[in-house]
């Protein structure tokens, strides 16, 4: 088949990847332009962009999708994985077949910009992607194909965006397969009584509630894993100590939400209900390095005396 792709991070550069691979043609490429990253904030290309041109083929970057119509209406089929524009109703009725989508859960269950994150915050036993037909309602279309993944108590959003995008990318050669041979069946429709939906969360959510339990805590921390990490912060009276917590697990501990209750091995955190030992984290102090947490306790003693407490708010900004 002759196909677009649209994608723009990680994520979406695997699908790509897959698609390359396939016995169909990605005649077109579409993706976000480079962002200012890194101190000397200049522009980066993001992974499609740069898959693109390790393989030296033409990518696209438009602001937005005003007149890209011509350039799709050659094609059978758009697929799109994370692009992070929305396709105007002109676009998605350009290609032959119209455009699918490579979606990040098991529609409708979390529509929306963060699946995989709210999927680990709600605690889901499994999660997978979404092979679907692109219709003008967000996530809403109708589903060629589900494929599903378990998740455990390991599972952080690094993890699951992985393994995820290894699998859109066999499902969404699948799909192609079929419909290049005639055998793709119509796809479902989405029982709305039954959609979740999952907003994008902002860099003030990852900031943690101490007042919530021990494994709310837990699974905040693996949903942030990934994209800007977890942190608490501690006032001190010269400067402000902002903790990233990579990795965290649930102990047999009591104690006021946010007080260090102890640092035999590694700091011990009360929470609402039960505690945390802080496996790995990250200070905005020293060289900034992740480290142990025993290693953080050897090093900035003043930040984990016992009896002192972070901050605690009990509302955190969750959009």
């Amino acid at each position: 088949m002759n196909i677009g792709f649209a994608g723009t991070p990680l994520f979406a550069a695997t699908i790509l990847d897959a698609l390359l691979t396939s016995k169909h043609e990605v005649a077109l490429v579409l993706t976000q332009p480079g962002r200012p990253a890194g101190r000397g904030r200049r522009i980066r290309p993001g992974p499609v962009e740069t898959l693109c041109r390790d393989h030296r083929l033409v990518v696209h970057t438009p602001e937005d999708l005003r007149g890209v119509e011509t350039m799709l209406k050659p094609l059978d089929v758009l697929v799109v994985a994370a692009y992070g524009l929305l396709l105007p109703k002109s676009v998605l009725s350009a290609p032959r077949l119209g455009c699918m989508n490579v979606h990040a859960s098991l529609l409708p269950r979390w529509r929306g910009a963060s699946p995989i994150e709210h999927a680990i915050l709600h605690g889901d036993k499994e999660t997978g992607v979404s092979i679907m037909r692109i219709t003008s309602r967000l996530d809403g279309g109708p589903v060629f194909r589900h494929a599903s993944l378990p998740l455990t108590t390991g599972s952080t959003t690094t993890s699951v965006t992985e393994d995820l995008s290894r699998l859109g990318g066999v499902e969404i050669v699948k799909v192609l397969d079929e419909a290049e041979d005639g055998a793709l069946e119509e796809p479902r429709t989405q029982i709305e009584a039954q959609a979740t939906y999952a907003p994008r969360l902002s860099n003030k959510a990852a900031q943690i509630n101490w007042y919530e339990s021990a494994s709310q805590i837990e699974r905040h921390i693996r949903a942030f894993h990934g994209r800007g990490m977890a942190f608490t912060t501690l006032q001190q009276s010269e400067r402000a100590v902002r903790v990233r917590i990579l990795n965290a697990v649930k102990v047999d501990a009591v104690g006021p939400p946010g007080q260090v209750l102890s640092i035999d091995s590694e700091p011990v955190i009360g929470c609402g209900e039960g505690a945390l030992a802080l496996r790995t984290v990250q200070l905005n102090i020293g060289k900034g390095r992740e480290m142990s947490g025993t290693d953080a306790v050897n090093g900035f003693a003043d930040v984990w005396q016992v009896g002192t407490r972070f901050e605690t708010p009990r509302v955190v900004e969750n959009a």
